[in-house]
């Protein structure tokens, strides 16, 4: 599987390794609620603007939360080509915040998104704030120039003492511009 995997980054880096600019195109933007007692307002949508997606939302939590676990996976598909699972990680959201991981991907992609929350969000997490994301997008320069044209499908799944918090998802394509 590991093989296979690093042949299609391989393939699609061949293709495509002289075209570095991306358009991500998110088409669903998806935040549910597992446990109303923890937060008790939420919101997410999306925007398409040119070859932009933007995603706002909010979160107000109803007590103050210093403990929440999440498990991230992103799976591409590819016209006639498995589906690929690019990584299936968990990690402490705390620790996230304070930029305690060193993994690239997880601090640029965090980063990314945490510049656009109406305050650095910081554990333990405020009770009745209300945490507002505003036209957030990713920046496609920060991509790989290896990632291929795909479908891609994100899931992120958060805990609170081991018990079901919320989960959230994204959809879209990644194509070249």
């Amino acid at each position: 599987m590991v093989l296979l995997r690093l042949y299609l980054l391989a393939v699609g880096g061949y293709f495509g390794c002289c075209l570095a600019s991306y358009v991500l195109q998110v088409d669903l933007f998806s935040f549910a609620v597992d446990d109303p007692a923890i937060i008790v307002s939420q919101s997410a949508y999306v925007e398409q603007e040119q070859n932009r997606s933007y995603l706002s939302g909010h979160l107000i939590f109803n007590k103050t939360v210093n403990e929440i676990t999440m498990r991230s996976s992103m799976n591409i598909s590819r016209p006639r080509l498995p589906e690929v699972r690019l990584f299936d990680v968990k990690l402490n959201v705390c620790q996230m915040i304070s930029n305690g991981y060193k993994n690239r991907f997880v601090r640029v992609f965090y980063n990314s998104y945490a510049s656009f929350v109406n305050t650095r969000p910081a554990c333990p997490i405020k009770a009745n704030f209300n945490y507002t994301l505003t036209r957030a997008y990713l920046n496609e320069k920060v991509l790989p120039e290896l990632l291929p044209q795909c479908i891609f499908r994100m899931q992120l799944v958060f805990q609170h003492q081991s018990k079901p918090l919320a989960h959230m998802q994204l959809n879209g394509r990644l194509s070249r511009a």
